[in-house]
């Protein structure tokens, strides 16, 4: 019988704490992008900068995905009620989801597009367009409306994890952070 440790492991905590700032970040920009009237100047290098934390964001997925099934987790408090632990991890399946599928549908309107630009890498290096899409228009506004139904089920997720965490730790006096915390 393996025992569950009291906390996640550093790379999981670091990986967490970067990544969801980072899509805050992004849904921020995402936001300002599309709702906000910028100058083209402004415009354009933002999109770039979305895009390359975008690129980074599918490589750290990949390694918080890997962290996930290959490192214990800590088992959710015995003082949580079943309905609640089912919720708990349908809600962290729902942002894994989230995690991927987000800069996914963001890397298919970017190949979709009909301007052929590419996808640089804060300036280092090209990511890969997916071949054969580049000016497909159904795809590419499908990929656009995705992405915008993400971004805000992605918000809706943020805000329910964190009311959870506050909640728990206000209501009950259960200190769910310490588990995603360096002691």
């Amino acid at each position: 019988m393996t025992l569950s440790p009291d906390r996640y492991s550093s790379i999981t905590i670091i990986l967490h704490w970067i990544m969801g700032f980072a899509f805050i970040a992004m849904l921020a920009s995402g936001l300002v992008m599309e709702y906000v009237d910028l100058d083209r100047a402004v415009k354009f290098p933002l999109y770039q900068l979305h895009k390359s934390v975008g690129v980074l964001l599918i490589a750290a997925f990949v390694l918080r995905l890997a962290a996930r099934l290959f490192a214990p987790t800590p088992a959710l408090p015995d003082t949580l009620p079943p309905l609640e632990k089912t919720l708990a991890k349908l809600g962290h399946f729902a942002l894994y989801g989230l995690m991927l599928a987000m800069p996914m549908s963001g890397w298919i309107m970017s190949s979709a597009s009909s301007s052929g630009l590419p996808i640089m890498v804060f300036d280092l290096f090209e990511w890969p367009l997916i071949p054969d899409l580049s000016g497909n228009k159904e795809i590419g506004g499908l990929a656009r409306e995705a992405h915008t139904i993400l971004a805000f089920t992605l918000i809706g997720v943020l805000v329910t994890h964190v009311g959870a965490v506050i909640k728990h730790a206000v209501v009950e006096k259960t200190n769910l952070l310490t588990r995603m915390w360096w002691s």
